[in-house]
């Protein structure tokens, strides 16, 4: 067999993925385990002298091999993932240190990480308060004496410090996975602050390899910043992604053009970058005459150490553990399959970092090298077993370029086909801009990295030789950068779709393992039209197609849905017999968090939307329409509505001109209007048109609308205040019931005592965000809402809330806590 690591590391990993995900007890598993290898052991040992009976034994000692391989992935999965869930740490946040500071120890996992505010640490907690624990934590600590002391804070030194810990939130909306599960998956129990720097001090450095590691790391960071950096800060700062796996340097917009155009993986340091830097090695040995297997010996070494410093991520590990599995085969003289060094590699993932399967870089890195190597044996012509008359030198570099490009191309459509459903399902998205761009990308990244090696290099023994190879390396960087603004260009390249149903993935996969493997061309063409089929049902096809789906409300019902975007506004309505609105997107101020791509659109995608009707921006404020912009492109609205223009507000200017771009009517809304959709009514009860033009958003200048179906209304009244809700109730027209999305987010300043009693709700709901600075929704408001009787929801503490209606009645129910109600005209 000619990846026997295979039968081990195919089981290992399955049994790892169902024991993470079913956690059965250890203490059972561990009990099958040692029968299970009895058994191997056993029917190994036993030589019988019947054929009949010997080849029995052979496949039953490697079935309990295989099932021994997959009982030990479970046995770790499992415990790995028990460990996660509960972390001392995190017991003892519940029951002694929550709402107050705590003194830590702890061990950094990695180099502090910079920004333009502060600093970002990952700790490995020793000591709570003097007492033994574990559990990670991810700590933020603002200010300049942070960032003056970033450098002596290096992965593998103890420190001790200060900190303020809460847990991870959640989004709880259907179709947004957990953030708290993700982090727990990586270790991380617990998040927090620091208030300052000067409460953080340094106990002991690390271990020897620990300091070495951290030294070659900030050597690479100084030897780009002043090699490359002279040409280009942001070449600097792909230039270290590249060569130490560091991406603090790139910008948000780069990263997100680099994931959109699918040559995101060129600057994450993965098989390209090992065997590029194994070549350099081996080239470096020969060029110092040295002998060959003792090179290769020598440089398992060098490269181990390499992969250490660069973090050991999913596509690290796996490239590290490859390439040394090379060298060794090299230094022993021995071939081997290349899927046979995968192999290896995964099962030495799974048995390290077992939840490390979960992570979206595991399945990324091993899916695309395992359809690489796949291309490789599949498309790749075999030499010739009689050498041909040898060719001119044009001749002979043609057919080697020619190869190449073919090589690349094989496996760029191989690798694209493995993990076009893995972009579907973890990202929303589907690119085939990689198809083209990977042709440039591939060898700007060769380019950038040995041009960024020999300006590393050089600004250590000659700082003025670094300049030449450093701008080479800015010029390359240049180059990769502006290749992925294709993307601009053509749009149409990247697609934004829901998370595809198992059951297409799985023709998908099929269908393209049967176009590959198949050595009839009526077979591949049958099973490549498959394959295509499946695809544009992924691209194009109906709600019922998708992964997540809610139940859809009783036919001729009424939907609206409060999604639960933190601190901010989002709802959605699905009118009987109209295209869902959107009002508000939400928002994450402040911050680089897309909330609108990793949560909004991903909630609406599990609702069934697909395109909506409009989308309202009640006002600028980045709460309310920070999530828009990927909304544009995704849902494609068919108009957006807006109230009073504010000419000098970037963000709206910005989302206008892509408004604009895309052909989407850019409408304003006014007091008075009233507009039907489908059977609900709506009616604009805000704002009036204004006399002055606005310098800045105004809360009070809201669009606040009321959606009515039969006797049931609801009010959706953005961020208003007390000032102008009697403007409101003079256009709103009474209700036998009365739903009210609490202005404001349920601040002091909004819900009077006047504007309650008059509309006499039966249902409130507060959209804030769980421990949100501003103390939303205020007690007193709360209070006010339920003396007049009204229920009282809250996505701080419900998720989203979901509110069907026939025009007589009103169900509510949530999610993610299954909390429900239910209301009808009858009860008022």
């Amino acid at each position: 067999m000619t990846a026997p690591a295979l039968l081990a590391a195919v089981p290992l990993l399955l049994g790892v993925l169902a024991g993470s995900w079913l956690t059965p007890s250890p203490a059972w598993l561990a009990v099958a385990l040692v029968a299970t290898w009895t058994l191997c052991a056993t029917t190994t040992w036993v030589r019988p002298r019947r054929e009949t009976v010997a080849a029995l034994g052979r496949a039953a000692a490697l079935a309990s091999a295989c099932a021994g391989s997959g009982l030990a992935g479970a046995t770790l999965g499992s415990t790995a993932q028990r460990q996660a869930d509960r972390p001392s740490l995190l017991a003892a946040y519940d029951t002694a240190i929550a709402d107050r500071p705590v003194h830590l120890t702890g061990v950094l996992r990695d180099d502090a990480s910079a920004a333009r505010t502060g600093v970002s640490l990952t700790l490995d907690v020793i000591t709570l308060e003097g007492r033994p624990i574990d559990g990670g934590v991810r700590l933020s600590i603002a200010g300049g004496l942070a960032l003056q002391n970033a450098a002596a804070w290096r992965a593998g030194r103890t420190l001790a410090l200060d900190a303020a810990l809460r847990e991870p939130l959640d989004y709880r909306d259907p179709g947004v996975p957990s953030d708290q599960a993700r982090l727990a998956r990586q270790g991380i129990a617990l998040i927090g602050s620091v208030k300052s720097a000067a409460l953080v001090s340094v106990v002991s450095h690390g271990s020897l390899i620990t300091e070495s590691a951290a030294w070659l790391r900030d050597f690479v960071r100084a030897g780009t910043a002043d090699a490359v950096g002279r040409w280009s800060p942001v070449s600097a700062g792909v230039v270290t992604a590249i060569l130490i796996g560091d991406r603090t340097g790139l910008s948000p917009e780069d990263e997100r053009r680099l994931q959109e155009a699918g040559t995101y993986h060129v600057i994450a340091i993965s098989g390209g970058n090992i065997a590029l830097l194994t070549a350099l090695i081996i080239a470096a040995g020969r060029a110092a005459r040295l002998p060959a297997r003792p090179t290769a010996a020598a440089s398992i070494g060098l490269l181990a150490f390499y992969g250490y410093a660069a973090g050991l991520a999913p596509s690290v590990l796996r490239a590290t553990v490859a390439g040394m599995i090379y060298l060794t085969a090299r230094a022993a003289d021995h071939r081997g399959a290349a899927i046979n060094a995968v192999a290896v590699a995964a099962t030495v993932a799974c048995v390290t970092a077992p939840l490390s399967v979960l992570d979206p870089g595991f399945i990324l890195s091993f899916g695309a090298t395992l359809a690489i190597v796949i291309a490789v044996n599949r498309f790749m012509p075999r030499r010739a077993a009689r050498r041909a008359p040898r060719p001119s030198l044009p001749r002979r570099v043609l057919g080697a370029v020619g190869m190449a490009a073919a090589g690349l191309g094989a496996a760029t459509l191989c690798a694209e086909l493995a993990l076009a459903p893995v972009g579907a399902s973890l990202f929303g998205r589907v690119s085939l801009a990689g198809l083209v761009l990977n042709f440039a990308a591939i060898p700007l990244m060769e380019i950038i990295q040995t041009a960024g090696l020999a300006a590393v290099v050089l600004d250590a023994v000659a700082p003025r030789l670094a300049a030449l190879p450093g701008w080479v390396a800015h010029i390359g960087t240049a180059g990769l950068l502006q290749s992925a603004a294709l993307v601009d260009h053509a749009p149409w390249l990247v697609r934004d779709v829901p998370p595809p149903a198992w059951w297409l993935i799985a023709a998908w996969y099929a269908a393209w393992s049967v176009a590959i493997a198949a050595r009839r061309r009526v077979s591949r063409m049958s099973a490549a039209a498959v394959g295509a089929l499946a695809g544009v049902l992924m691209l194009w096809g109906a709600p019922s197609l998708r992964a997540t789906r809610v139940r859809a409300p009783p036919p001729g019902w009424t939907r609206y849905v409060v999604l639960d975007v933190g601190q901010g506004d989002a709802t959605l309505i699905e009118p009987a017999g109209a295209a869902p609105m959107l009002v508000d997107a939400g928002g994450a101020p402040g911050s680089t968090f897309d909330l609108g791509r990793r949560v909004t659109l991903p909630a609406l995608w599990a609702f069934g939307v697909q395109r909506l009707g409009a989308l309202v921006l009640t006002h600028g404020d980045p709460d309310h329409i920070g999530g828009a912009p990927p909304l544009l492109r995704a849902l494609a609205p068919r108009a957006i509505w807006v109230g009073v223009p504010v000419p000098r507000h970037e963000p709206l200017q910005r989302l206008q001109a892509a408004a604009s771009a895309a052909g989407i009517p850019w409408l304003s809304r006014r007091a008075g209007e009233s507009i039907t959709a489908g059977a609900v009514t709506l009616r604009v009860l805000n704002p009036p048109l204004p006399e002055w033009e606005r310098q800045r958003v105004r809360n009070d200048d809201s669009v606040v609308l009321e959606a009515r179906i039969g006797g049931v209304a609801v009010l959706l009244p953005g961020d208003i205040s007390q000032a102008v809700e009697p403007d409101v109730l003079a256009h709103f027209e009474a209700a036998p019931l009365v739903v009210v999305k609490a202005p404001h987010h349920g601040s002091a300043g909004s819900s009077a005592p006047r504007f309650v009693a008059t509309l006499r709700p039966a249902l409130v709901v507060f959209s804030a965000g769980r421990r949100n600075p501003f103390g939303h929704p205020a007690a007193a408001v709360v209070e006010r809402y339920r003396a007049a009787g009204a229920l009282i929801f809250s996505t701080a503490e419900d998720g989203a809330i979901v509110l069907d209606t026939d025009g007589t009645r009103v169900e509510v129910w949530c999610p993610a806590t299954g909390r429900k109600a239910s209301l009808a005209l009858t009860d008022r």
